[in-house]
C-alpha cells in the first residue's frame, strides 16, 4: 500500500492524506476527476474557475477531518469511524460525470449523481476503487454513508453545513476571485445531538452571538455564489447548450454509460467527432467553441406568482418531452431550426437549504436555523428564492426572430396558467 502523503492545497494549505486515501486517489476512476471542472462552464465568466472535482474531493476529506477534531473534544470518535468518514468524504463526488450538475439538475437529462444506482454500482463496487474498499471491509459502509444520508457520518460528509460545503465555499470563491471567506472558528460550533451532527450556538445556556453571526456569514457566502456564479446568465446559457447537445446525442444513439469514463473536454470532443453529420449537434458545438452563446429573448421571474411558477416548473423542468415540444413549436413559429431555441427552467426549490441546518440555541433548544426568528436569515432565503429565472434562449444568428419566439412561448405560458 502507498505511504502517507502531505500535499499543498491552494485553499487549505497542507493536507495530510492517509495511505488508504493515497491509494484511492491514485486509481483511474479518481484521477478522472482532474478533468471534471467543479463549476462546469463558469470559467466562461470567471477565467480562473477551472478548479476540478479532484481537488474539491481531497479538500472535503480534509474538512471532514477538521470537523472530527472538534467533535472529539466532547465525544469519542473511533479510528474506524474516522476512516469511514474521511474515505466517504474523499469519494462523495466519485460518481460525477462531465458537466454533472448541468445535465442532472438544470435540464434533468440524467439522474443526479448521488441518486443513480447504476453509477454507484459501477464506481463503488465494480471499479478499482470498489476492489480496494472491499479489501478494506469498507465497501458497504461507504455506499450507505453516501446514499442514505441519515447518520452522523453522512451529516459530516454532506449535511446542510458539512465538509462538502466548507470546502466548496472557500474553493469556489477563491477561484472565482470573490473576496469572501469564513472564519475557521466556525468549526468549533460542531457537536453531536442524538447521534446527529448539529451546530451549537450556545454556551452555558447563553446564546453565542458570534457563532450565530459566523453561521449567517456562511449563508451570505452561499447566496453570493448563487447570485454571481451558479446562476450567472452566461453559465446558464452555456450549460443549457451543453445539455441540449447531450440530449440530441442520446436521441442519436449515444449511450449515457459512456459518460462514466469521459471528462469535460473529451465529452465535447467525442460528440463533435462522432456526430459531425448531425447538423444540430455540430452547430451547437461550434457556437460553444466560438463562445457565441445563445441569448435570452424571454424571461419569467418569481413575480409570476407561486402557483403559476409551480405549473411552469412541472411542465418544463420535470418533463423533457413537453419542454422539447415547446422548443420546437417556438422555433417553428419563428421559421427557424428547432435546435436554435432552448428553454431553461430551474427547479421550484430555491430555498437555501443551508438555512435548515439544525442548531442548538439558547437554553439547549434544538431547531432548524431558519426557525430562529432571525430577520437576516429570512431575507437571505427570500433573496435566494428570487434568483429563480425561466429563460427562453435563442441562437444569436437568429436574433432577428426573437420576438416571434418570445411570443410563442409567452402564449404557451399564458395558456398553461389559464388552463392549468
Amino acid at each position: 500500500m502507498s505511504q502517507k502523503k502531505l500535499i499543498r492545497d491552494a485553499v487549505h494549505g497542507d493536507i495530510e492524506l492517509s495511505a488508504l486515501e493515497v491509494e484511492l486517489i491514485d486509481t483511474p476512476e479518481f484521477q478522472r476527476l482532474r478533468g471534471i471542472k467543479q463549476l462546469g462552464t463558469a470559467y466562461l465568466v470567471f477565467p480562473s474557475a477551472v478548479h476540478t472535482r479532484f481537488e474539491h474531493s481531497i479538500g472535503t476529506s480534509w474538512m471532514a477531518y477538521r470537523i472530527l477534531q472538534t467533535i472529539r473534544a466532547t465525544t469519542s470518535v473511533s479510528a474506524e469511524e474516522e476512516n469511514v468518514i474521511r474515505v466517504a468524504a474523499l469519494l462523495h463526488d466519485i460518481t460525477h460525470i462531465p458537466f454533472g450538475h448541468t445535465l442532472e439538475d438544470e435540464r434533468r437529462v440524467l439522474p443526479r449523481h448521488d441518486k443513480d444506482e447504476d453509477r454507484t454500482q459501477y464506481f463503488l463496487r465494480e471499479s478499482t476503487i470498489g476492489a480496494i474498499l472491499k479489501r478494506e471491509g469498507l465497501q458497504d459502509r461507504i455506499v450507505t454513508t453516501l446514499s442514505e444520508k441519515t447518520s452522523f457520518a453522512s451529516d459530516v460528509v454532506g449535511g446542510a453545513i458539512s465538509a462538502d460545503l466548507l470546502d466548496y465555499l472557500r474553493r469556489d470563491t477563491y477561484f472565482c476571485g470573490l473576496s469572501q471567506n469564513y472564519d475557521a472558528r466556525i468549526l468549533a460550533s460542531f457537536t453531536l445531538d442524538g447521534g446527529r451532527l448539529v451546530m451549537s450556538l450556545e454556551k452555558n445556556g447563553v446564546l453565542r452571538r458570534d457563532a450565530l453571526s459566523e453561521l449567517i456569514n456562511l449563508l451570505r457566502i452561499r447566496y453570493t455564489l448563487s447570485e454571481r456564479v451558479y446562476f450567472h446568465h452566461t453559465k446558464i446559457a452555456s450549460g443549457a447548450m451543453i445539455s441540449k447537445i447531450v440530449e440530441l446525442a442520446i436521441a442519436d444513439g449515444f449511450d449515457p454509460k459512456e459518460l462514466r469514463t469521459l471528462k469535460d473536454e473529451t465529452l465535447v470532443y467525442t460528440l463533435a467527432q462522432r456526430y459531425k453529420a448531425n447538423p444540430a449537434i455540430a452547430h451547437l458545438i461550434l457556437r460553444l467553441e466560438e463562445r457565441q452563446l445563445y441569448k435570452p429573448c424571454h424571461v419569467v421571474t418569481v413575480d409570476v406568482g407561486e402557483d403559476e411558477r409551480r405549473k411552469i416548473v412541472d411542465r418544463f423542468h420535470y418533463n423533457q418531452k413537453l419542454r422539447e415540444e415547446a422548443e420546437k413549436n417556438a422555433a417553428r413559429a419563428a421559421g427557424i431550426d428547432a435546435h436554435r431555441v432552448i428553454i431553461y427552467c430551474p427547479s421550484f426549490e430555491m430555498s437555501l437549504p443551508e438555512a435548515e441546518v439544525p442548531v442548538r440555541m439558547q437554553g439547549g433548544k434544538l431547531l432548524p436555523l431558519s426557525d430562529s426568528n432571525n430577520e437576516e436569515i429570512r431575507i437571505l432565503k427570500d433573496k435566494h428564492k428570487a434568483l429563480w429565472r425561466f429563460f427562453v434562449l435563442i441562437d444569436r444568428a437568429a436574433w432577428d426572430k426573437r420576438e416571434r419566439v418570445a411570443k410563442a412561448v409567452a402564449d404557451l405560458l399564458t395558456g398553461l396558467v389559464t388552463h392549468g
